[in-house]
């Protein structure tokens, strides 16, 4: 019989000089095959969701605080729902934009890669067609529609559309020319 002791280790065979194992360059070349404007376009898409989403809470919040009222008014009585009119629904520019910039920012940034939320070809126009104007897009949602609407949720939505103009911006610089790199998303 023949003990069983353990092998000693036994070292493992050197390479040639000049010679590099084979699997770090298959990693590096799958790590350089990374789409950084993909990655962008992702990034602006998931925070236009947020900004969406963020202008369907608000007016979920506002229309919340507003009573429509039936009962109480007369069959023909001109004020009764004068807060439906005034606070939400209402074209005057002062609370027609205040109430609808986030939900319209939001529809207008995910049309950007969803074409089923363009409503209309005309408003194609509104949308950026490469990063600088991507950029630019972003921050304007974040400084008109993300800040001002819903506390700290607006804070925080804003701060992601924030840096995904960044991101842009360093895309753009980085050499990432042409349009934008569509996230292939369907609904």
């Amino acid at each position: 019989l023949k003990p069983s002791w353990p092998k000693p280790l036994q070292p493992k065979p050197s390479l040639p000089r000049g010679h590099r194992p084979t699997r770090a360059p298959a990693r590096i070349a799958a790590m350089a095959n990374c789409d950084i404007g993909l990655i962008t376009s992702a990034l602006c898409f998931i925070a236009s969701l947020c900004t969406l989403a963020l202008g369907i809470v608000y007016l979920f919040v506002k229309l919340e605080h507003i009573t429509l009222y039936f009962d109480w008014c007369n069959t023909i009585e001109a004020d009764c729902n004068v807060e439906w009119r005034t606070a939400v629904f209402s074209f005057q520019p002062e609370v027609f934009f205040n109430v609808w910039t986030p939900l319209a920012l939001g529809i207008l940034g995910t049309s950007v890669h969803l074409s089923s939320l363009r409503f209309n070809t005309a408003l194609t126009w509104l949308l950026p067609t490469n990063y600088v104007q991507y950029g630019l897009f972003m921050l304007v949602t974040a400084l008109f529609g993300n800040f001002g609407y819903c506390g700290k949720l607006g804070v925080v939505f804003g701060g992601l559309s924030v840096g995904a103009s960044a991101v842009c911006f360093i895309v753009k610089l980085m050499g990432e020319g042409g349009s934008i790199k569509m996230v292939q998303a369907k609904f």
